[in-house]
């Protein structure tokens, strides 16, 4: 019987299982998907090698950056120079310095407020209506929301979006890129090659295509489905993990994502001075991200649809869909974006084994992530993590901070 079994083989699983080994600790990972990564998956798109979950390594991530050096896994910037493409109907310079005037009061009020939250039952977007009269301030802030967590600013409460922003980098990078912080690296081969190398590591520990169904705990020891130990970890989407320990049914709103990738024989919108960014508030596609690889070859426009449009994203017809995006690029970039050599989307809704995005529990939501032992139970998970959750610096944090409490116990 091993001493543990940790459920779920994405970054956090395998790193609390790694810290486990290196314990000690005999540790096995089981996990649902016949792949490791978990909401970190690499692909490829029109020979462009493209991170279909998450992808960015971002300033002030310590744990992220040891891990993928201690893993040799190397990093490139995220190229950025050029302008980006802001679909806002401010027009002349006084109404652009107005509005990045009223934006700067804003963030500094935001910034106040996340020092000492105030006990407000105000959503986002109610505070932003009262608050910041300006509407092209308002929108932009309201899109870095919508971007960073993945649901609508009328779907965040205040509170707990105040509390989630001081964890997560804040508005970081600083300037005029506010709706685009936080992409600072991608890796060479894909995010998910720091969990491939991670099981790498592990040998037979990791077991694939083994979904876990349900938990039963004894006097002694703890059940998963077939397999018994001492102690278990569920390194899992928070609804997905409450369901497995018999806890209520998470009463939070998930976040969803819909990550649109057009690939192009070469970066055009360059030959333009344009950076491949795009922020479009209210639109299906609410951001773009231009994708290039420091060694050349195709380059690839990364499109986002997040919030209410990706929830019912799959309901929609898929030539339907394409067109919606690619008519985006095309009024961002011109007619060279209606042609791409090859197009994909991945909708995070849908997967049974995440469903939702990258971060699947927005701020402010009911039904906050379980982080405390329960008896023989241990939860991981990145939105467990008390620093960045939600990124792969938080599924580290998560991750070893369970497997602490595992060596602590046994």
């Amino acid at each position: 019987m091993p001493d543990a079994i940790v459920v779920g083989a994405g970054l956090s699983g395998l790193v609390c299982a790694t810290r486990l080994v290196a314990a000690g600790v005999d540790a096995v990972v089981v996990e649902a998907r016949d792949r490791v990564g978990g909401r970190l998956e690499t692909g490829a798109v029109g020979g462009a090698t493209v991170d279909l979950g998450g992808q960015w390594m971002s300033v002030g991530q310590p744990r992220l950056a040891a891990l993928a050096a201690e893993l040799g896994v190397a990093s490139f910037p995220q190229r950025r120079d050029g302008r980006h493409a802001i679909a806002l109907a401010t027009r002349g310079w006084l109404a652009q310095i107005g509005a990045a005037f009223a934006q700067w009061r804003a963030i500094r009020t935001i910034r106040r407020l996340a020092i000492a939250v105030p006990d407000d039952a105000d959503s986002l977007a109610g505070w932003l209506d009262h608050a910041v009269p300006n509407p092209t301030a308002r929108a932009l802030i309201g899109l870095h929301a919508s971007l960073v967590f993945a649901v609508e600013p009328e779907d965040l409460a205040l509170a707990g979006y105040l509390q989630r922003l001081a964890v997560t980098g804040d508005f970081a990078p600083r300037g005029p890129e506010l709706p685009g912080g936080g992409r600072e690296h991608r890796f060479v081969g894909g995010a998910q090659e720091l969990a491939l190398r991670l099981a790498g590591s592990l040998g037979g520990r990791v077991v694939l295509g083994a979904p876990v169904r349900a938990i039963v705990e004894t006097a002694d020891a703890i059940r998963v489905d077939e397999r018994t130990a001492r102690r278990v970890v569920l390194a899992l989407p928070p609804h997905l993990a409450r369901a497995i320990a018999g806890l209520p049914p998470d009463a939070a709103q998930v976040g969803s994502v819909v990550k649109c990738f057009a690939a192009y024989d070469r970066a055009f919108w360059r030959d333009a001075g344009l950076s491949g960014e795009g922020y479009h508030p209210g639109a299906d596609v609410r951001a773009t991200v231009g994708l290039e690889s420091p060694d050349g070859g195709p380059a690839v426009v990364l499109a986002f649809v997040v919030g209410r449009a990706a929830r019912g994203w799959a309901a929609r017809d898929p030539e339907a869909r394409r067109a919606s995006v690619l008519a985006t690029l095309v009024a961002q970039f011109g007619d060279a974006a209606a042609t791409p050599i090859a197009y994909r989307e991945v909708d995070w809704g849908v997967d049974p084994w995440s469903g939702g995005c990258v971060a699947s529990v927005p701020p402010g939501a009911r039904g906050t992530p379980e982080r405390a032992p329960r008896g023989r139970i241990h939860f991981a998970g990145t939105e467990t993590a008390v620093a960045w959750p939600g990124y792969m610096e938080g599924a580290i944090e998560a991750g070893e901070r369970a497997a602490a409490e595992v060596v602590a116990a046994l």
